[in-house]
Formats: structure tokens, C-alpha cells, sequence
């Protein structure tokens, strides 16, 4: 009797994803209330070799793995070496005096006003000493707790403390603590001269073609915002430890769970490791680095957590997380968007007129607020770069507007010729720009 195919969604899913943003390999893992539903390799983890990608492929971690940053800091505050609200310089010889006022918790939750970047050379080696100190020549941003502004420099900084603190390098510490208790048996700080097993390859798009990831040094590779290898196995085994409240103190969770506060009182829709999304009833928070990215969502309210990473820069690896997600729980499923009336036109004709600027890099540093001018010149230059390849700026509508964290946060879309960019932009009441994100999204009806 001939056997009957069973199509598999979820394969269908990742495979349709692969096809589409041609990415060579993705690994998924899918939690739910203490227990692995599923935990797959898909594609392939090195081209040139032609070695499949298993579940206990190692990709880099890129900003997800904040969260375990977030965790090794709690860990010091159980032992009673660190206080979330003491001052940096508090801990950390070296720090410039002008960081006085800034907190670890501001440092964890990204309210500190330290510099988005390092702003290093990547393919210099420094001394820890050195990168520390070309971050403290950085400009604040703002002054501490005033406003919310992601920050890579911000993790770097709690990585030389962990290792001020305990003296050995925030890697090692991590495996005594956090990866050994947990059984993330393959978890490791990136080291790009070992041999590592299961190592994949990251692979980068340049002029349509893929291609290896560019040579960086070691030091670009070895800090605290991200720098480690994981496995989907790896992460499952953290969001078990997150469902079951596990290695932490009850009080350590809480405090993890807690979204950013300015000084003025308003929150912030991000925890330490987390952004979160209310209207979703969701926590996320996504990685992307030398090739790879990584996405890590979970849903509090169900304990459902899914993570996917890819050895490809094209992936759309939130919609594939969202899909997956949805794919368990059906009630998960997101709605298409569509542009929302806008009460004043006025400010979508100024979007407009933004975008045309950081394209053709005229941008005003007047229009912006509590950006130091390196800042603004990295994120203009990197925008710029993105949208100027798109040709003509067609269309620009609003899909979504709310006020909170010292700013009006709003999401519009940008048609261009070559392309469709989700535009997230933060104003103040006098109406400058106070945060900026410029994302490619395939479909202008994308769910938000």
C-alpha cells in the first residue's frame, strides 16, 4: 500500500522563509510551559562544506544574548556584590567622572545616555582597558535616566564590571553560573581561533550574492552585548530556566521583569533583555551579527517561547518566530496592518521630508534632540546608506501612534521604488527626533 505524505507546517513555514530571503540554514526551538515541543536544524551551517544545520548548531548570539548578561547581573546583586541603583564608577576603575549619575540598572535597561556603539576600529585588537576608555571619550547622549536609547557600549560596560567584580573574564564566570547550572552544554564565548564542534558560518549579501561574513578582530568578538555562541538547545535550556523561575531568586525575576523608568516616572515598553510589546502580550528581542541573526519571543501569559536563528543577514526572523508561534496557538495569529487615519498630515510630510534628507545625507542635526554628534553621525550614515539604494520615496503612511517614555513613539511605512522600510520614529513635544529605527519589511501590509 503506498504511503501518504503529511505535509508539516512548520517545516512548510521555514522552508518558505528559506526560499524567499535565500538563507542558508536556520535552527528553531519552541517551549512551552516548562517543556521542548520541538527543536530542528533546517539548511545548511556551511556551504562550502555542505554540513547540515542539527539542532546543536552554534550560532552567534548577536543582542539576544542580553539577556543573559541581565542574568549574571542579578547574580552578583544575590551575591551582595553589586547594587542595581549604585553608580557605575562605583565598580568599575576607569570609568570617566562624567559617568557618576549612571546606574547599573540604567546601564541594563538602556536609560544610561553611553553611546549606541563602542565606535572602535573592528578590526583592531584593544586591551579592555583601551576599549574602555574610547567609549568613555564618548559623549553622553543624554543625562542619565532622561530617556530610553538602545546601547551596545551600555552591555560592554556591564561585561568589564561582571569582570572587575569577580576578576576572571565574563565568559568564564557565565560558564560557572549561568551555562553549566542551566545544561546549555554548548554554550561559549565566541573565540574564532578554537575548534569549536557544531560551529556554523555566517553568511553576508553583498551585490545579490551571498558571501562570508568579514573578518573582525577578536575583540569585536569577545564582549558583553552578545559575543557568545548558542544553540537553539542552549536557548531552550535558558527558556526553561525563564518558565520555571529557575538559578535566579524570585526577587532577581521580578526585577528583570520590570520595564525601564525615567526619572520623570514614565515607562518604557523594555525590560533588562527584553523589549515588550503590550499589544501583543509578548517579549522579544532579536540579534544580528557577522551574518547571523538570532530571535528570541516569548509570550508570558501562554509560557510559550520560540526562538530562531539563521546563518543569513536576509532572513525576516520575526515573522518567522510569529509564525511559528502562531502555528501553536492559533489564537496567536496576527491580524494584516493597514495605515491608520492621520490627525495631522503635517507630520507625515515631515517624515517625508526626513527621509529625503538622510538619503541624500543632508540630514539636520537641529531636527534631533539628545543625540551626541557621533551618534548622529553613525545612524544617519547607516540609514542613509539603506534607503538611498531604494530609488524614489513614493508613499509614507502612518500605522501606528502611542505616547509614553518621554516621547510619541510612531510606526509609518515608506514605499520606495525598490522597496517597502517601516520607519519607527520617537518625537518630543517641541517635535524633534528623539529615537529613529529604519527597517526593511517585505509587504506593506505586514502584521505590526
Amino acid at each position: 500500500m503506498p504511503q501518504v505524505a503529511h505535509a508539516d507546517p512548520i517545516d512548510d513555514l521555514v522552508q518558505a522563509e528559506m526560499a524567499a530571503s535565500n538563507t542558508p540554514g536556520v535552527a528553531i526551538s519552541i517551549m512551552q510551559k516548562g517543556r521542548l515541543l520541538r527543536a530542528q536544524g533546517f539548511g545548511q551551517a556551511d556551504i562550502e562544506l555542505g554540513v547540515p544545520v542539527h539542532s546543536d548548531t552554534l550560532f552567534k548570539a548577536g543582542a539576544t544574548g542580553m539577556q543573559l548578561t541581565a542574568a549574571a547581573i542579578m547574580l552578583l546583586v544575590e551575591d551582595g556584590k553589586l547594587s542595581l541603583d549604585a553608580p557605575v564608577t562605583q565598580y568599575l576603575k576607569g570609568a570617566p567622572p562624567k559617568w557618576h549619575k549612571v546606574t547599573i540598572r540604567q546601564l541594563l535597561d538602556h536609560t544610561s545616555g553611553l553611546p549606541a556603539t563602542p565606535n572602535g576600529d573592528f578590526r583592531t585588537d584593544y586591551t579592555t582597558d583601551q576599549l574602555l576608555a574610547i567609549i568613555a571619550a564618548e559623549d553622553l547622549n543624554f543625562p542619565a535616566g532622561s530617556r530610553w536609547r538602545f546601547s551596545y557600549a551600555g552591555y560592554i560596560v556591564l561585561g568589564f564590571v561582571i569582570e572587575e567584580i569577580t576578576g576572571e573574564h565574563w565568559t568564564k564566570f557565565f560558564q560557572q553560573r549561568l551555562f553549566d547550572p542551566l545544561g546549555m552544554h554548548s554554550a561559549r564565548g565566541i573565540d574564532e581561533l578554537a575548534i569549536i564542534p557544531n560551529r556554523s558560518s555566517g553568511y553576508e549579501v553583498r551585490e545579490g550574492k551571498l558571501r562570508n561574513a568579514e573578518w573582525i578582530s577578536q575583540t569585536a568578538n569577545s564582549t558583553a552585548d552578545g559575543s557568545m555562541y548558542l544553540s537553539v538547545l542552549d536557548y531552550a535550556a535558558w527558556a526553561h530556566a525563564v518558565s520555571q523561575r529557575q538559578l535566579l531568586l524570585p526577587s532577581s525575576w521580578k526585577e528583570l521583569a520590570q520595564p525601564a523608568k525615567l526619572n520623570d516616572g514614565s515607562t518604557c515598553a523594555y525590560s533588562p533583555g527584553w523589549f515588550l510589546a503590550p499589544a501583543t502580550r509578548s517579549w522579544w528581542h532579536s540579534g544580528s551579527w557577522q551574518g547571523f541573526q538570532t530571535y528570541a519571543l516569548r509570550y508570558p501569559d501562554k509560557d510559550l517561547t520560540v526562538a530562531v536563528f539563521v546563518n543569513g543577514e536576509g532572513a525576516d526572523v520575526q515573522h518567522l518566530a510569529r509564525g511559528l508561534a502562531a502555528l501553536v496557538d492559533p489564537a496567536l495569529a496576527r491580524d494584516r496592518s493597514a495605515p491608520m487615519p492621520e490627525a495631522d498630515p503635517a507630520a507625515t510630510a515631515r517624515v517625508r521630508v526626513l527621509l529625503e534628507a538622510i538619503a541624500s545625507g543632508q540630514s539636520n542635526y537641529a531636527d534631533y534632540i539628545d543625540f551626541a554628534q557621533l551618534d548622529f553621525d553613525e545612524l544617519t550614515a547607516l540609514y542613509g546608506g539603506m534607503v538611498s539604494e531604494l530609488g524614489a520615496l513614493e508613499e509614507v503612511a502612518l500605522f501606528d501612534k502611542r505616547k509614553g517614555c518621554a516621547e510619541t513613539a510612531s510606526r509609518y511605512r515608506a514605499r520606495y521604488k525598490g522597496g517597502i522600510m517601516e520607519v519607527r520614529i520617537g518625537l518630543t513635544d517641541n517635535g524633534k527626533v528623539s529615537n529613529l529605527e529604519i527597517l526593511p519589511v517585505r509587504d506593506w501590509d505586514e502584521p505590526l
